[in-house]
């Protein structure tokens, strides 16, 4: 089926179920096939087409067509099927999808990329995969965390010696932010400052929060900072809070950009006990990265962050020295780059067109 009627076929099932008028599902179907008709039209010259999750999918599919010699590469982030809108989509319209574009792309693809290892084993569920596959974790560039910022506690406008708990990125539902502040009013946590840095729909709520005086003036909000500055902002904290909820598969496999950027701070995590973060957290070859709970119970939180919080200050210097030698080792971009780059050399090198 040529990609534009399949496009507004797809776009009409979505209309009829959800509702949406017909003439914007059209309009849906024409501009995802117009921008992917563009994007193949660019890449025509191209030798390799580097196809970045189901989105990449269709323009690299009609590029191939009248550039067949082109190798695919196709490069899952997560499982695209089962994040955010798709995982709440009609079952029926998630098939077709993975049978009209994503299994044809990992069949035509020379490798599969993807950011940890629990993502191609879900995918190798439900695909035929490449026989090429490579892990590429989304760690930040490696940098040297030594001395500590201070632009976090400044900002809030406490010292050295209070203990500071920091969640940073959206704040949104699903990211267990409702059972952090529930956490916080564990008495083990009476005086630990709890700090959201970012900005998303649950902002009132948190604010909300921040005013309300049970918790004591000790839970703050804070804007997002630029991201060349926000690993400076990170560093300043004592725990780094990656708590997602289990809410779809995705969720359950992640590991979010912010698990990372704190190693990479110095910073222990409390994570969410799914495989993926637990084995990254507590199967470091060194010893231990940080702790993890169960993210739906609140009180499991707390003694997650009470874990850290309660270490003697020796231990707790120990522990953030262990996330930096872990960060410098394996957890930063360039060491995971060169997978990539090693990826690239192997390809068999096509003339151009």
């Amino acid at each position: 089926m040529h990609p534009f009627w399949c496009a507004l076929a797809i776009a009409a099932a979505v209309a009829r179920k959800v509702r949406i008028p017909l003439a914007g599902a059209a309009l849906l179907a024409i501009r995802w096939t117009s921008w992917a008709t563009l994007a193949a039209r660019a890449a025509q010259p191209a030798q390799i087409l580097h196809a970045h999750d189901l989105s990449g999918a269709l323009p690299a599919l009609v590029t191939l067509r009248s550039n067949p010699t082109a190798t695919l590469l196709y490069d899952s982030h997560e499982v695209f099927l089962e994040s955010g809108r798709w995982a709440k989509s009609p079952r029926f319209i998630r098939r077709l999808l993975a049978a009209r574009f994503e299994q044809p792309t990992l069949r035509r693809a020379a490798a599969l990329i993807a950011v940890n290892p629990q993502v191609i084993e879900e995918l190798s569920k439900r695909y035929e995969l490449p026989v090429r596959q490579v892990v590429t974790y989304n760690c930040p560039p490696a940098w040297n965390p030594e001395p500590r910022g201070t632009e976090l506690r400044a900002a809030i406008g406490v010292d050295a010696t209070a203990q500071v708990v920091l969640y940073h990125g959206g704040f949104s539902a699903h990211r267990g932010l409702e059972e952090l502040l529930e956490a916080k009013r564990d008495p083990r946590l009476t005086n630990a400052h709890l700090v959201f840095l970012g900005y998303g729909p649950l902002e009132a709520t948190l604010r909300a929060a921040a005013a309300d005086p049970t918790y004591g003036g000790k839970v703050h909000v804070l804007k997002a900072v630029a991201p060349e500055v926000l690993d400076r902002w990170v560093s300043g904290a004592d725990v780094g809070m990656c708590t997602v909820l289990p809410s779809t598969l995705n969720h359950q496999i992640s590991t979010p950009n912010k698990l990372f950027e704190a190693i990479g701070a110095g910073v222990p995590v409390v994570g969410s006990n799914f495989a993926t973060m637990r084995d990254i957290l507590l199967g470091d070859p060194d010893a231990p990265l940080g702790a993890v709970c169960d993210p739906t119970n609140a009180h499991d939180v707390a003694t997650a962050i009470h874990s850290i919080l309660s270490i003697s200050p020796s231990d707790r210097a120990e522990l953030r020295a262990r996330c930096i030698r872990a960060a410098a080792a394996r957890w930063n971009w360039e060491a995971q780059a060169t997978r990539l780059t090693e990826l690239y050399r192997s390809l068999p090198s096509t003339p151009s067109a």
